[in-house]
């Protein structure tokens, strides 16, 4: 016989309630219990406190939107992550980060040749299939490792492997036409 979770019992009262404040309570206390640590799980991935803060409060509005479609296979942490990940991957890619460590010689022609190619990659990321788009973005936007983003996809860590490599092996092609 399972013991039911204090999560189990919030989820269940904040779906099935008697009354409209208890299922408020019930939210409440959920959103209470893993605020602070679905914002610091998306401020390693966005490095950025408002993106961040922003990207918590879509996916605990997304959360209690599909309360109902939380089956219970994982715990209720790991959903909130999942969809965290999926809200961060959406964004476009101007969280990218870019360091310059020396710079020797910077004329207008190398700068809009750069700002060019930047946009051609994008372009040809934006034409990925969406898992291989999403796996790139966690893998090297967001630095996350091959499990975790097998978590966030919902497949295995070699699966989300090769969706990262084919995604590179699409774009060295595309790029060296």
């Amino acid at each position: 016989m399972c013991a039911i979770s204090d999560d189990q019992l919030l989820i269940a009262e904040a779906l099935e309630g008697s009354s409209e404040s208890i299922k408020q309570a019930a939210y409440s206390s959920l959103t209470t219990k893993y605020w602070r640590r679905i914002f610091s799980f998306l401020r390693r991935r966005v490095n950025d406190n408002a993106s961040a803060e922003e990207l918590t409060q879509d996916t605990f509005a997304s959360a209690f939107r599909y309360l109902h479609t939380f089956r219970g296979d994982s715990q209720f942490y790991t959903w909130l992550c999942t969809i965290a990940i999926n809200k961060a991957s959406r964004r476009p890619f101007d969280s990218f980060k870019t360091e310059v460590d020396s710079v020797t010689s910077v004329t207008p022609e190398t700068l809009l040749n750069t700002k060019q190619e930047f946009l051609q990659l994008l372009d040809m990321i934006g034409d990925l299939p969406e898992k291989q788009r999403k796996a790139l973005y966690m893998k090297h936007a967001q630095g996350m490792c091959y499990n975790d983003i097998g978590v966030a996809l919902l497949c295995s860590s070699k699966h989300a492997k090769n969706l990262v490599y084919k995604a590179k092996k699409t774009l060295r092609s595309r790029y060296e036409r």
